[in-house]
């Protein structure tokens, strides 16, 4: 949990950024604190993109690869909850009922391996929605579009058993965290610790080119942070 107050940084001193190189192109995936309880249990991969526009609306691009239980999970009553990390095409169609100014534009679902793979496009009306998609408590991700920033949240995580770690690093081999956002405006990103002040290093890699920020990191990096790091995106 994110205590109020937390998205509020200092705009002095150095935080690391983004260098401007390029990486493969990738996306952000809904409820980041939720993600990573997730993938304590289950083996999950997200990679999305995300267009904002000037007056706020904007598209979402994502991929989410999921366990083959997760998906039977998520047709249980009472699972919508979760989302919106959806484990089905139903859940993925909850997901924009449930949102005002999101729309589900189109939705695919195939198997890959032992793995069911969902992919899906929405629209957003309003940074408002954009924010109900992501994260509605606005602990994890809140966006400012007015304001030209961006927030996310990487939770520290609450087990750092050596033996745990190992055996569910094993589990989360292949899987990734990937994000992008396409930005009205020449991008810059900067990393700060759970204080507020800059961070010395972030797990993973993440380049800025013009108004494209770009993320992406081992799905058992993220889960296993040792401090909770924040990611200001701004414009």
């Amino acid at each position: 949990m994110v205590p109020s107050g937390f998205f509020s940084f200092p705009r002095s001193g150095r935080a690391p950024v983004c260098s401007r190189r390029r990486v493969h192109r990738g996306g952000f995936a809904p409820a980041l604190a939720l993600l990573v309880s997730l993938a304590l249990s289950s083996c999950i991969g997200t990679d999305s993109r995300i267009t904002v526009n000037k007056d706020g609306s904007g598209a979402i691009k994502v991929e989410y690869r999921l366990a083959g239980d997760l998906e039977s999970l998520g047709k249980l009553d009472g699972n919508e909850r979760w989302l919106p990390l959806p484990a089905g095409k139903a859940d993925l169609e909850r997901t924009a009922d449930r949102i005002e100014g999101l729309k589900l534009l189109s939705a695919s679902q195939k198997t890959k391996g032992k793995d069911s793979v969902l992919g899906a496009e929405f629209s957003f009306a309003s940074p408002e929605a954009l924010n109900a998609f992501f994260d509605a408590s606005g602990q994890a991700f809140t966006a400012d579009i007015p304001g030209r920033r961006m927030v996310l949240v990487f939770p520290e995580s609450g087990d750092q058993n050596p033996d745990f770690k190992a055996l569910l690093s094993a589990a989360l081999e292949g899987y990734g965290f990937s994000l992008a956002f396409s930005l009205p405006g020449a991008a810059r990103v900067a990393w700060f610790d759970g204080e507020g002040g800059a961070a010395p290093s972030f797990p993973g890699n993440c380049a800025v080119q013009g108004s494209t920020v770009e993320y992406s990191v081992p799905m058992a990096e993220l889960v296993f942070l040792d401090r909770t790091l924040t990611m200001e995106i701004s414009w």
